[in-house]
């Protein structure tokens, strides 16, 4: 699997294609940080959604325990069920939280990917008053939307992107912008509130055509050493004088987390029979604690809309208390540490142990 740094530097010229230049916007309120709350994602057709096992009790439990114990404003619902979007939308509506809505679908064909939108929108315009949801038009569409990057899954798209000539960014930027332009047509044509995208900061937030949207929204797991180079960094996603949402940020749970960000949960060896922690790798709780604290003050410094932790809970990324190997909750960006009754059935009862992470993010938001 290629760094994140790779990847990224793949997409250096493509923002220039696209034609993006710096700016300012007018300051938004301090934030409190909310979360990402993962309703289970479908990674492949056919395959079961990432987080198995479902409850309405387990969802009251948690959402009540991000708006009560979190102090969390807002929270983002994705995946691809859309009735439990639907029904989480319900619960933190319930307890006083907006809401963005953000359905995903992965490696399915546009139209069915433009048709699943369609219906989440439609479903989230019942529950909407004024702006207490908020539609999100998906997230990174350049890899998870087949048709715009070479490649026939979001994993094939990553190995792609370094190889891909800078001869040909210029078409994939305008396939990207062509499907975008669709996905805020059925958006709209559905949704009354506002609408913003998940886009991935340094690669298609820079491509996208954010004045046809509300809000500007990113996946945001940039690293810099010092605070002060966040500010240009952001900066580069003002000149359209739109508020600013972070959608997603966080890192996962070793030594160097931090730097690797969006790339952290790759420390798992998925080709062993079971997944293994690579070597090299040792669990750390302070950083990832640390690292959450200071891009939500960050964040606050820079005066955005609001911040998103990914993803509050992963139940789909185990602890293992004993097994340094096995204990998949190192590449988790979850506050909580999962304790199953049954470590390797998905479908088993969980507990949620909060790390240093739930402790640092809960006294911000006091």
């Amino acid at each position: 699997m290629i760094s994140r740094k790779v990847f990224l530097k793949s997409l250096a010229g493509a923002a220039v294609l696209a034609g993006v230049s710096g700016g300012r916007a007018s300051a938004a309120p301090k934030l409190r940080g909310g979360v990402c709350y993962d309703t289970g994602v479908l990674h492949a057709p056919g395959d079961p959604l990432s987080r198995v096992r479902w409850s309405r009790r387990q969802l009251e439990r948690e959402i009540g325990m991000i708006a009560g114990d979190l102090r969390c404003p807002s929270i983002t619902a994705f995946g691809t069920d859309l009735g439990r979007l639907a029904e989480t939308t319900d619960v933190a509506l319930r307890h006083g939280m907006e809401v963005f809505v953000q359905p995903r679908l992965y490696d399915h064909s546009q139209d069915e990917i433009l048709n699943h939108m369609a219906e989440a929108a439609r479903t989230a315009e019942r529950k909407r008053t004024g702006d207490n949801i908020t539609f999100v038009t998906g997230c990174e569409h350049f890899l998870f939307t087949p048709g715009i990057v070479p490649g026939d899954t979001f994993l094939e798209r990553i190995e792609n992107m370094p190889g891909i000539p800078q001869s040909e960014w210029q078409a994939i930027v305008r396939r990207f912008r062509e499907f975008m332009a669709r996905a805020v047509e059925v958006a709209r044509r559905e949704f009354g509130g506002r609408i913003t995208y998940g886009a991935a900061a340094g690669a298609d937030a820079m491509w996208n055509d954010w004045s046809l949207f509300d809000i500007v929204g990113l996946d945001y797991y940039t690293y810099f050493k010092t605070d002060a180079e966040y500010t240009p960094d952001l900066g580069k996603y003002r000149r359209w004088n739109k508020p600013i949402m972070v959608l997603e940020f966080g890192c996962c749970t070793f030594t160097g987390a931090a730097e690797a960000g969006g790339m952290g949960w790759d420390i798992v060896d998925y080709e062993a029979e079971p997944p293994v922690i690579k070597p090299g790798y040792e669990r750390n709780e302070r950083e990832q604690a640390e690292h959450i604290a200071r891009m939500l003050r960050v964040f606050g410094n820079e005066q955005l809309m609001g911040a998103h932790l990914y993803s509050v809970i992963s139940p789909d990324s185990p602890h293992h208390a004993t097994c340094r190997d096995r204990d998949y909750d190192m590449a988790s960006y979850g506050l909580f540490k999962p304790i199953r009754e049954r470590f390797d059935d998905d479908n088993s009862p969980y507990r949620l142990e909060p790390k240093q992470s739930f402790h640092a993010f809960r006294r911000h938001n006091r």
